[in-house]
């Protein structure tokens, strides 16, 4: 069963804000150009894959030459100017905020972001982590942008939902929350477009000792945003946790073949990601449970040691796994960082003499991480810390208005993946 998060028809709006780069008034119709965009190859295609063909292998390249054979703006390689190269080929690059405020330049640039092709080609064109959603036990979810001026969503409580919820895992701008019902509903959603979809009852039931983890990796090749949500399922009063797998080309759930046994993975500090099609779960027990969806084979790694008892993280760092661990009780305070499938020692960064003498707190590094840059709260502060120069830098100074020991954090991309069919507006972005 799908939800689809309402959306008002764009209207006709006066372009006042020279840094938008248009001062002439646009005049257009929202219902014609989503009329324009149905007869795109998009729909072609669209129709292929209803008919059960597959999507034909389409490259970048020839995605835009297609729909330049069929745009109304198009213009000879001698006509074209700067806007239109930056509309071709800069845009997919931006994320999602400044996107959906540059619809506001013109009707030609409206008219590009809001098709398909543009959407599947950001999908994938960018990755950068735009922020972080947290939550505490009991209160609402909260969005945490890195950059305010870049980043944002128009609802950053997630208010859109038709019922309060609990975040529980990210992929690349899909969000996987659940509902407080007794009986609880999962919601994809993504929360720059407030789009969201209500998952299917799962076979099992899914208490709170049940961890999940979303597995959502956009694809050149297919228009569609195929998801799965992996959950591990601890079984009371028996030592077995089942694996159910939720796929959205079949809108179904299935339980996978294989059940683990081993006695430290039957209890989990949180939830879990996903890395190159494998799934992790750092356990209470000093270990990691990874489950590959390839194969529908379990394995354990174990995690560094004092990792029990610490604030450490299991997280993704430069296309690996990694566990940053933070060393506050020695004689030089310092974060590590553990990665590869064995989990060994790549990075001890110092912070003695990086951290301002203002900034204090416990030390908890977040599952955020933008190439050398990992995110860690000190006390109530966001801060981002150069992994190479050993560099702590402030983002935020007073991101909690208390400890962050209970909160939950989970990274964000601002993407337009699409969840439903609609939109947000632009100017929902400006609130």
């Amino acid at each position: 069963m799908m939800m689809i998060a309402e959306t008002k028809d764009l209207k006709a709006m006066d372009i006042v804000d020279d840094k938008l780069g248009d001062s002439e008034e646009d005049t257009f119709d929202f219902e014609d150009s989503q009329q324009e965009m149905t007869c795109s190859p998009y729909a072609n295609l669209k129709a292929k894959e209803d008919c059960g063909m597959l999507y034909p292998a389409i490259e970048v390249g020839q995605i835009l030459v297609e729909y330049s054979k069929i745009s109304k703006f198009k213009k000879h390689k001698e006509e074209m100017t700067i806007q239109d190269v930056a509309k071709e080929l800069v845009l997919r690059f931006l994320p999602a905020k400044t996107l959906c405020r540059f619809r506001l330049v013109c009707k030609e640039w409206n008219h590009w972001i809001t098709n398909p092709f543009l959407v599947h080609l950001h999908s994938f064109g960018f990755r950068d982590i735009s922020g972080l959603f947290c939550q505490s036990p009991r209160g609402k979810p909260h969005f945490i942008s890195l950059n305010p001026r870049a980043y944002g969503v128009p609802s950053p409580t997630l208010s859109f939902l038709p019922e309060d919820v609990t975040i529980r895992a990210a992929s690349n701008g899909l969000l996987c929350c659940q509902s407080h019902n007794i009986d609880p509903a999962y919601y994809i959603c993504n929360p720059a477009t407030k789009e969201w979809k209500l998952l299917r009852k799962p076979t099992y039931y899914h208490g709170p000792k049940s961890v999940v983890a979303l597995n959502f990796e956009p694809s050149m090749l297919n228009f569609k945003a195929n998801f799965e949500l992996i959950c591990a399922i601890p079984i009371p009063d028996n030592p077995v946790v089942y694996f159910e797998i939720y796929s959205s080309r079949s809108d179904s759930w299935r339980v996978a073949d294989t059940e683990c046994w081993e006695p430290k993975a039957l209890e989990f500090k949180g939830d879990g990601f996903l890395l190159k099609g494998v799934a992790f779960w750092e356990t209470c027990s000093g270990a990691v449970l990874a489950f590959d969806l390839t194969d529908e084979q379990y394995g354990m790694l174990p995690t560094p040691p004092s990792s029990e008892s610490s604030l450490g993280v299991l997280t993704e760092m430069h296309g690996e796994l990694c566990y940053i661990l933070p060393h506050e009780k020695t004689d030089e305070p310092r974060i590590d960082v553990y990665g590869g499938w064995n989990l060994s020692l790549k990075y001890k960064i110092p912070l003695n003499s990086e951290v301002p003498d203002h900034i204090t707190g416990e030390l908890r590094p977040l599952p955020c991480v933008n190439g050398d840059v990992l995110m860690v709260l000190l006390g109530t502060r966001l801060c981002a810390c150069n992994v190479k120069e050993g560099k702590l830098k402030m983002i935020n100074s007073n991101v909690l208005s208390s400890g962050a020991e209970n909160l939950k954090f989970l990274p964000y991309v601002n993407s337009l993946t699409p969840v439903g069919h609609q939109y947000v507006e632009s100017k929902d972005f400006y609130h």
